[in-house]
């Protein structure tokens, strides 16, 4: 049982992406079918650190610790942690707002939300550094509780170890009732909202997360990507660089998206038509020419923003740099190639340009193999219409909504 072997043995980090991937592949628009995963996922960390596609309501990073504080206090902090977390869950269903995490599983949920927020927790220093694993922290936890140690200790302000959290947690109330009630639901306080922003401030400066939770402009709700919103305007220099980076990078996966979407709708509606001896039994004709019309619009898209006038000098460069991605050389070369075909080539024929096919079926050959549907009239019979067909927004519509909870907590009165 090797697969759950590696599975027990991650660590919480480990484990969170894993579960990410998990979610990717259950979201037909948004999976990784020419493998670029690592590359998108390196730049949406450096745009938005300690975030995931997981990831609801910014309330979470706090109701998380407030679990794990109250179970350092039970015989088996565990077992309490899990059970005050599944309390949670109960208790927020209540409240009908968006986001809760085991909406319709509720306490059965096997994933808990300090699974999810992990990540969250460390990147922003909400967890003390030291504490890599749950295990480290119900020891801390236990330790303080021995000593007896309170939460908001002034010596423990001042005297740092043996710490669980960033000594500012400490301050912050938690509400009363918890986690059986959650006063305000998923609203922050102003105190627990600067507390969040304080966070960023200190642990992602410069980034484009930064900017958000500070900047004067609120995002849109409705924004389909940082780039088209108002509130990325007037970023530090890094990271306007770094946006317009990941602007052009998926404009320009996005076209390869498009392409490997139209052929598997082509190849699909001439299976159905041929095996059912009628002509587009199931609309699969449809997307065809969805995909065509898509295409066209893409081209004009790229056009507009100078892709074609790109290299990836400056992509590998800052992986380079800024992050710890390994990116294989076959990925590399498969960037690389398909950038300087679009130079070379007339974008707005690019749905009838055999080289660009021919790149595409053969990306997709090498990431899956035998499971490539391209070619594979088993596998196309199964195909739903689409398959990572979206741009890539880089976690946006998650983030957005995390920096929404963050800016209306501010304004909310002390």
């Amino acid at each position: 049982m090797p697969s759950l072997i590696a599975w027990l043995d991650a660590s919480s980090d480990e484990q969170r992406r894993m579960r990410e991937i998990i979610a990717l592949f259950t979201d037909r628009d948004s999976r990784d079918e020419l493998g670029i995963g690592q590359i998108r996922d390196a730049i949406s960390n450096g745009l938005f650190p300690g975030t995931s596609t997981l990831l609801t309501r910014a309330r979470y990073a706090l109701f998380v610790p407030w679990c794990f504080q109250l179970a350092a206090q039970r015989p088996d902090p565990r077992e309490a942690a899990a059970r005050n977390e599944r309390t949670l869950i109960s208790a927020l269903r209540r409240t009908n707002e968006r986001g809760v995490l085991g909406l319709r599983a509720g306490e059965t949920l096997k994933t808990l939300p300090s699974s999810l927020y992990w990540g969250t927790l460390r990147t922003y220093g909400i967890l003390d550094d030291s504490i890599e694993s749950t295990t480290d922290l119900l020891n801390r936890l236990r330790e303080r509780d021995r000593r007896g140690i309170p939460a908001s200790s002034e010596d423990d302000l001042l005297d740092q170890s043996g710490r669980a959290w960033t000594p500012t947690f400490e301050t912050l109330p938690m509400p009363d009732g918890f986690p059986s009630s959650v006063d305000g639901g998923f609203d922050l306080t102003n105190a627990e909202a600067g507390f969040l922003r304080d966070r960023v401030l200190e642990r992602a400066p410069g980034t484009v997360m930064a900017h958000l939770v500070t900047t004067g402009v609120a995002p849109n709700r409705e924004s389909p990507s940082p780039w088209a919103d108002p509130a990325t305007d007037g970023l530090p220099a890094e990271a306007r660089d770094l946006l317009r980076l990941a602007a052009t990078f998926s404009i320009m996966n996005h076209g390869a998206a498009l392409l490997y979407n139209l052929m598997l709708a082509e190849e699909r509606a001439e299976i159905i038509t041929s095996e059912s001896g009628a002509s587009d039994p199931d609309g699969t004709d449809a997307a065809v020419t969805d995909y065509r019309d898509a295409l066209t619009e893409w081209a004009l898209e790229a056009d507009a923003a100078e892709v074609t006038a790109w290299d990836t000098t400056a992509l590998w460069a800052w992986l380079a740099t800024n992050s710890t991605a390994r990116i294989a050389g076959p990925t590399r070369g498969y960037v690389d190639q398909w950038t300087k075909h679009l130079r070379d080539t007339d974008l707005a024929s690019i749905a009838d340009d055999d080289t660009a096919r021919g790149m595409v079926r053969a990306r997709e050959r090498s990431q899956k193999r035998g499971l490539a549907r391209l070619g594979n009239p088993d596998r196309l019979r199964g195909w739903t219409g689409a398959s990572g067909s979206n741009a890539l927004t880089y976690r946006w519509q998650t983030v957005r909504n995390i920096v929404i909870d963050i800016r209306e907590g501010l304004a909310r009165d002390a």
